[in-house]
C-alpha cells in the first residue's frame, strides 16, 4: 500500500502490525498533516461481530481527549473495511524502552499512564488491553496511551469472552481470564503488571505456556521486586502489590487514587534529592576499632582535637543554617481552573465554583497578590505547563486541581508549585461528601496559605475562617449562579439570578448570594438591554442587603459603588470604591472602575494611575487592556501606545467586539476614516450588531458623508430603542455624526429622563466636543453632576 493514496491519505510507510491490525504512516492531504491510519485485517472483518468491535474501538476513543491519549480523527471505510485515522506519535513503544533504570522516569511515565486511564474511566471506557505495546514514549518523552480498541463502554453489549483475544494474557486481571465482570479495576491489574514489568523488565506472574500463566495469575502471589532491583522506595512495592491483588475489591478501587500515591512518592523523592543536592552531608561510617593499641605521640593528638574540634563548629554551624534559614516566602500565585475529570456540564459548576471561590478568599491575604478568575479561566480546557503559565503571568507558584464526583463523593487532587525552583511545594489528595464542600474550601486555603509561608494577621485568619454559609444545598446553589452569571448572555443571566434566589430562600442570611444577586442586575442592562430604571431598584437592595448582612465584602461595595456611579452619585461612588479596595486591595475590577469614574469625572491622571494598576492585578483581562488603550490615547495622546495596547487585546480574544469599534473610533478622531470603517464594521460583525457597535457605525458613516447608510442604521437602532434594547444616548450619537444638532439634545434628553447610565459619558466622548459650548450641553452636565 506504500504510496496509494486512500480517501485524502497518502500512505508512505507501514509502521506495525499486530493481532489488531495494521498501522502505517500517511499524509492527510487536506489538512497537510501526517496521521497513522490502523485497517483491520479482513480476515478479522468478515463477521458482524468483529466489525462491531471494530467501530467500538472507535466509538470509545474518538470520546477522549486527552494529552497522553492518542487522538482519533476519523473512521473512513476501504475496499468493504475500515480504518481509523489518528494522531501520529513520533517516538517508540514502551516496550523498546523496558527495563527502565531511571526510576524518576519510571514514575513520570506511570503518573501519565495512569492519568490517561483516569480520563478514560471517568467517561466509562475501561482499556482491557494496558500493556507496553500500547504505550508510546514521544520525541519529548511524553507518554501516549494507544489502541482502545478493546475498550469497553459500560451499558454496551459484552465482547466475547475468547481468551487471549481479548487482552494480553500475561497482563489479564485474574476475573479477566475467569469469564468474570471486567471494570476499571481491571485495568488497574493490567497496570500493576506493566509498573513491575517497567521496573524490572519482567512479569510479577510467569508459565512456561498460557495455562500455566493462567494458573499463576489466578493462584500465586506476585514475584519479589527486591529479588529483581533494590533501588526503590518500599512504598513503591506496596503500590505495585495493591494494584495486583486478586479480588478486585482489595485493590485500588479509583486509579486517581493509586495516581495519587505515585504523585506523593515522586514528591517525596524529589525533597530528598533536593537536600541531597543543598549540602547535606553524606552518611559517614564509624571508624573500624585496631586489633592492638596504637601509641600515637601527644603534639599529633593534640592536632587531632583541635581538627576535630573545628569540624564539629563547622557542622554545627551548616546545620543551624539549614535547620533554621528562612524559608522562601511567595508573594504572588495563580490557581488555574480545577480540572473538571466527569468531563460533563452537570459538574462543571462544583470545578469553576471552587475554583473562584478559593481565588476570592485568597485575594483577602494583603501581601498576597491572586491572578483573577477573569485570567486563570483564559487556560480553562487547555492542555498547558503549569511552570509556564506560572513565568508567563510573572508570579511565584501556581496551584493545580482535579476534581472527581462519583454520587455524592468528591475526590480533589491539589499540587502547589514554586515557578522558580520548579519543585512541588506541596500535594495533597482529598475524600470528601459533596455537602461538605464549603468545609474543604476553607482547608485548602488555610493550607495553601501555609505552604506559601505566608505570616496572617489574626484580622486576616478571621476572614478565611468566616463560613459564607451553613447551607450546604444553598452553596451549591450560589456556585451555579457563579457559573451562568460569568457566561454573560441574557439567558444565562436569568438563570443565574434565579439560583442566586434559590439559594437566597435556603439562607436569608447568605450574603454572597446577594452579591452575585447585583452583579448579575447592574450587567443586565449592557447585556440584556434592560432599562436601567427597570433594574436599578433591584441591583441596590441586593447589594445593599449583601452589606447589611457582611459589610467586609469588598466585592459588594464594588458593585454597590459601581450602582452609585450609574445613578450619578460621584461621591458616594467615590466613597464606596475606596471602602471596597481597603475591604480587598488585590480586586482588579474595583481600581478598573474607580479608574473609570475618575475618567468621567476629569480626573484623568488619577485614573490612568488607577487603570494601571487594575492592569498589574489582571494582565490578561481584555476589558482592562482595552481601558488602558483608551486611557494612553484620551489621557497621554500617545496614539502609538494605545494602537499596541489594542492589539494586545485582540491577540488575548480576537471576537472581542468593543476593541475594534474603540480602536474605530479613535481613528476618526484622528482622521484615518477608511481603517476606521473597517474596524468598526467587524466590531458589528462579532457583536452581533449589539446597540453600541452600530451607534459607532452610523456615526462613521456619517462622518463619511454616506448619510443614507448612516439613517438606515439610525432605524435600527430606533426599533432597538423601542423594544428596551438600547439607550437615547447611542441614538443622539449618530444624530451627532449626521450634524442634527435639535436630534441630539432631542435624545440625550430623553437618556437623561430614563436615568441611563451612557450619560456619565457626555465628558469623555469627543463625539460631543462642537456641542459643548451650547448651554444646553452645560445644563445636561450640571444635573448630572459632572459640569466642568
Amino acid at each position: 500500500m506504500i504510496g496509494q493514496t486512500i480517501s485524502h491519505y497518502k500512505i508512505i510507510e507501514k509502521l506495525g502490525q499486530g493481532g489488531m491490525g495494521i498501522v502505517y504512516k500517511a499524509e492527510d492531504t487536506r489538512l497537510k498533516r501526517i496521521v497513522a491510519l490502523k485497517f483491520l485485517p479482513q480476515h478479522l472483518t468478515s463477521t458482524e461481530a468483529e466489525q462491531a468491535r471494530f467501530q467500538q474501538e472507535a466509538q470509545a476513543a474518538a470520546t477522549l481527549n486527552h494529552s497522553n491519549i492518542c487522538t482519533i480523527h476519523a473512521i473512513e471505510e476501504y475496499e468493504n473495511g475500515q480504518f481509523i485515522a489518528m494522531e501520529f506519535v513520533d517516538g517508540v513503544t514502551l516496550r523498546q524502552k523496558l527495563p527502565i533504570k531511571n526510576l524518576n522516569d519510571t514514575v513520570s511515565y506511570a503518573i501519565q499512564i495512569g492519568e490517561a486511564l483516569q480520563e478514560a474511566h471517568g467517561k466509562g471506557i475501561v482499556h482491557r488491553d494496558v500493556k507496553a505495546e500500547n504505550i508510546m514514549v514521544n520525541s519529548k518523552n511524553q507518554i501516549k496511551v494507544m489502541d482502545f480498541g478493546l475498550a469497553k463502554l459500560k451499558g454496551s453489549l459484552k465482547l466475547t469472552k475468547t481468551s487471549s483475544t481479548v487482552g494480553t494474557l500475561a497482563y489479564m486481571a485474574p476475573e479477566q481470564i475467569q469469564g468474570g465482570e471486567v471494570d476499571s479495576r481491571s485495568d488497574i491489574f493490567s497496570f500493576g503488571v506493566l509498573l513491575f514489568e517497567m521496573l524490572t523488565g519482567k512479569f510479577p506472574f510467569r508459565g512456561e505456556h498460557d495455562a500455566a500463566m493462567m494458573y499463576s495469575i489466578v493462584n500465586e502471589e506476585a514475584d519479589s521486586l527486591l529479588k529483581h532491583r533494590g533501588d526503590f522506595s518500599p512504598e513503591l512495592e506496596r503500590i505495585i502489590e495493591r494494584a495486583l491483588e486478586k479480588d478486585p475489591a482489595d485493590r485500588y478501587q479509583h486509579v486517581d487514587d493509586l495516581v495519587s500515591e505515585l504523585r506523593r512518592m515522586q514528591k517525596q523523592t524529589s525533597r530528598v534529592s533536593r537536600a541531597a543536592l543543598s549540602g547535606a552531608y553524606p552518611r559517614m561510617d564509624p571508624p573500624a576499632v585496631a586489633a592492638e593499641p596504637v601509641v600515637v605521640e601527644k603534639p599529633r593528638r593534640k592536632n587531632m582535637f583541635i581538627a576535630a574540634g573545628v569540624g564539629v563548629l563547622i557542622l554545627i554551624g551548616i546545620l543551624s543554617y539549614l535547620m533554621f534559614k528562612p524559608s522562601p516566602t511567595f508573594d504572588s500565585l495563580a490557581v488555574l481552573p480545577f480540572v473538571n475529570a466527569n468531563a460533563d456540564q452537570v459538574t462543571e459548576y462544583l470545578s469553576d465554583g471552587m475554583t473562584e471561590s478559593i481565588i476570592n478568599s485568597l485575594t483577602r491575604i494583603p501581601q498576597l497578590r491572586v491572578v483573577p478568575r477573569s485570567t486563570v479561566f483564559r487556560f480553562k480546557g487547555k492542555d498547558i505547563d503549569p511552570q509556564e503559565v506560572g513565568k508567563n503571568l510573572n508570579v511565584s507558584a501556581v496551584l493545580t486541581g482535579r476534581i472527581v464526583q462519583r454520587g455524592d463523593e468528591l475526590n480533589v487532587q491539589l499540587d502547589l508549585i514554586d515557578v522558580r525552583t520548579q519543585a512541588q511545594v506541596w500535594g495533597e489528595q482529598y475524600h470528601r461528601k459533596i455537602d461538605e464542600v464549603i468545609t474543604l474550601q476553607q482547608e485548602i486555603v488555610a493550607e495553601v496559605s501555609q505552604r506559601l509561608q505566608l505570616a496572617l494577621s489574626g484580622e486576616t485568619k478571621e476572614k478565611l475562617a468566616k463560613r459564607v454559609t451553613e447551607n450546604a444545598e444553598a452553596y451549591k446553589l450560589y456556585l451555579q449562579g457563579r457559573y451562568f452569571w460569568q457566561k454573560r448572555r441574557e439567558a444565562e443571566l436569568r438563570k443565574a439570578i434565579d439560583y442566586f434566589n434559590q439559594a437566597i430562600a435556603l439562607d436569608p442570611g447568605f450574603a454572597l448570594a446577594y452579591a452575585g444577586l447585583a452583579d448579575c442586575y447592574v450587567v443586565m442592562e449592557q447585556y440584556a438591554g434592560q432599562p436601567w430604571r427597570e433594574i436599578a431598584p433591584l441591583a441596590t437592595h441586593a447589594a445593599e442587603k449583601a452589606l447589611e448582612l457582611d459589610r467586609s465584602l469588598g466585592e459588594a461595595h464594588t458593585t454597590l459603588a459601581f450602582i452609585k456611579m450609574e445613578e450619578w452619585d460621584w461621591s458616594g461612588a467615590e466613597r464606596e470604591f475606596r471602602t471596597a479596595i481597603e475591604m480587598n486591595p488585590n480586586y482588579p475590577t474595583v481600581y478598573h472602575w474607580y479608574g473609570l469614574l475618575l475618567s468621567r469625572q476629569g480626573r484623568f491622571v488619577e485614573s490612568f494611575e488607577l487603570i494601571q494598576k487594575a492592569e498589574k492585578l489582571d494582565p490578561l483581562s481584555p476589558v482592562i487592556l482595552l481601558n488602558v488603550a483608551l486611557a494612553y490615547d484620551r489621557f497621554k495622546d500617545d496614539m502609538q501606545t494605545a494602537t499596541q495596547y489594542f492589539k494586545k487585546t485582540l491577540d488575548l480574544d480576537a471576537s472581542f467586539a468593543p476593541a475594534y469599534y474603540r480602536m474605530g473610533m479613535m481613528q476618526i478622531r484622528r482622521g484615518m476614516l477608511k481603517e476606521s470603517l473597517a474596524n468598526i464594521e467587524k466590531g458589528v460583525e462579532l457583536s452581533s450588531r449589539s446597540s453600541e457597535n452600530l451607534s459607532s457605525l452610523g456615526y462613521c458613516l456619517a462622518i463619511l458623508g454616506r448619510k443614507q447608510e448612516a439613517r438606515k442604521v439610525l432605524n435600527e437602532l430606533e426599533d432597538l430603542y423601542a423594544q428596551h434594547k438600547t439607550s437615547a444616548y447611542n441614538i443622539a450619537r449618530v444624530h451627532a455624526g449626521l450634524k442634527d444638532k435639535e436630534k441630539v439634545f432631542e435624545w440625550l434628553q430623553r437618556d437623561y429622563e430614563d436615568h441611563s447610565g451612557w450619560m456619565a459619558w457626555l465628558g469623555y466622548d469627543f463625539e460631543w466636543d462642537e456641542y459643548r459650548g451650547d448651554s444646553r450641553f452645560t445644563d445636561l452636565m450640571k444635573k448630572i453632576g459632572l459640569a466642568q
